[in-house]
């Protein structure tokens, strides 16, 4: 109850210091299990991101790390930890941590570890130029941070720099994420069509497809076009990380008895 509560006064009412406070407190109760602490700890680091204080994050991911090497909670904190190094332009280290999650004998890994693993090696590796991978890591964190402003005049000077850029769809897709928390469905659905109608064969397509058949279900109602969509994911993205969970709410549109 108190991460909640922290959670909330940090992420919804931009109260970070009431948020740390609390969290300070409660990983200082005697007995705590160690798991517990931990995910306590995340969530401290989490805030301590969301306020710029990013290397107080990246000590808070690291302890978590090392004291859970083998378990799901160690793995996300080296997630956490190789997205600080994304944010901070360390691309390179970012993969290799990547690529450490990836190779573990879980096999559990994050969908968002896998994208952000594709989005480094398709638009860093492959480019000799480091500023547009540089701008939306910026761009991408200020969105985390929300400040979505900023972040979208970052991101629109992707775009007036290096028109046509590879990183074109992950734009559109990172816009369209602000303006879905903001509860703006009416400018985050062109831009997720946009980027199914032109950049279909691009890793993010399915993502795309996924995200606004989500805005359809839940937020508009429109069953059928959420159907529709779906069911493009199990045809044309049978590969897809998406297949599985579009499959199942596919179905369960349909109406069938689902066990």
């Amino acid at each position: 109850m108190m991460k909640d509560l922290a959670h909330i006064q940090a992420f919804y009412l931009g109260n970070s210091i009431k948020a740390k406070q609390i969290l300070e407190r409660s990983i200082e109760i005697p007995g705590l299990y160690p798991l517990v602490a931990a995910m306590l700890k995340l969530e401290l680091g989490d805030v301590h991101l969301f306020i710029g204080e990013i290397w107080d994050a990246s000590l808070l991911y690291s302890q978590v790390d090392l004291d859970f090497k083998e378990d799901l909670v160690g793995h996300e904190a080296r997630y956490r930890n190789a997205k600080i190094s994304f944010y901070t332009g360390d691309f390179e280290w970012a993969q290799a941590q990547l690529d450490v999650i990836k190779a573990s004998t879980s096999k559990l890994i994050s969908n968002d570890a896998i994208d952000l693993s594709l989005l480094i090696t398709d638009n860093y590796a492959l480019d000799t130029i480091q500023r547009p991978m540089m701008l939306f890591a910026k761009a991408d964190l200020l969105a985390y941070q929300n400040k979505t402003d900023e972040s979208m005049l970052t991101l629109d000077s992707i775009k007036t720099e290096y028109p046509g850029h590879a990183l074109t769809d992950e734009i559109l897709l990172l816009k369209s994420d602000m303006y879905s928390k903001l509860g703006e469905y009416e400018k985050a659905m062109p831009l997720l069509q946009e980027i199914i109608d032109l950049h279909f064969t691009d890793i993010l397509a399915d993502d795309a497809i996924f995200d606004l058949a989500t805005i359809n279900e839940v937020e508009l109602g429109d069953v059928e076009k959420a159907k529709e969509l779906y069911e493009t994911i199990l045809l044309e993205y049978p590969g897809s990380l998406y297949a599985v969970e579009a499959r199942k709410r596919f179905r369960n549109l349909r109406g069938d008895e689902i066990e």
